[in-house]
């Protein structure tokens, strides 16, 4: 059985939500290690929670400073990498920026951009499979820099939406104006 989520910890939902295991957590421990892999590389700091697959660091990038979490789910077939935006969205704000997030969800690829309409939250989610209880180190790596770029370069639109009453539509105008560079990332 799932807890229910555990909104007033300050801890986003989904990383609060238990996984249920039903492979052998050996297999759920070999992804996360590929994860921890690829953090301790990039000597980033992270915690890694002692009863569950999940692991908590802080990014800082070019536009701003956000949390992240790797969460194995699905009974160890996929990892999730989320990017939780600092600040909660006021009411007031929420259709703008749902706008917002669907005008660059729209031309996205990989990941998306989410909004939880109840309490402000903002992700930006990306995932790979877990394929016969192995997660290559590319695919880890993919997971996480398409995640830390795509929040990097619409960060400061968000912001904009949420926080100085600007329209979606002209709030992406610098976003996509300019081509994404590869923005240096410091995790802690």
């Amino acid at each position: 059985m799932v807890d229910p989520p555990d909104r007033c910890s300050g801890t986003p939902a989904a990383i609060k939500v238990a996984v249920a295991v039903t492979k052998p957590v050996t297999v759920m421990n070999g992804v996360i290690e590929e994860v921890i892999k690829l953090i301790e590389k990039n000597q980033w700091t992270y915690n890694l929670e002692a009863d569950k697959p999940v692991i908590h660091t802080g990014v800082t990038g070019k536009s701003g400073q956000w949390k992240c979490a790797a969460v194995v789910g699905g009974n160890g077939e996929h990892v999730l990498f989320l990017s939780i935006f600092p600040g909660i969205v006021p009411a007031n704000r929420r259709a703008a920026c749902s706008e917002l997030l669907n005008r660059i969800n729209f031309g996205l690829t990989h990941g998306c951009f989410e909004l939880d309409f109840d309490d402000g939250e903002i992700r930006y989610r990306t995932c790979v499979p877990v394929l016969e209880g192995q997660l290559a180190p590319q695919a880890v790596e993919y997971l996480v820099f398409t995640n830390l770029f795509a929040v990097d370069r619409f960060f400061a639109s968000i912001m904009k939406v949420v926080f100085a009453d600007i329209s979606p539509k002209e709030a992406l105008r610098p976003a996509n104006t300019h081509p994404a560079t590869q923005a240096r990332f410091e995790l802690n």
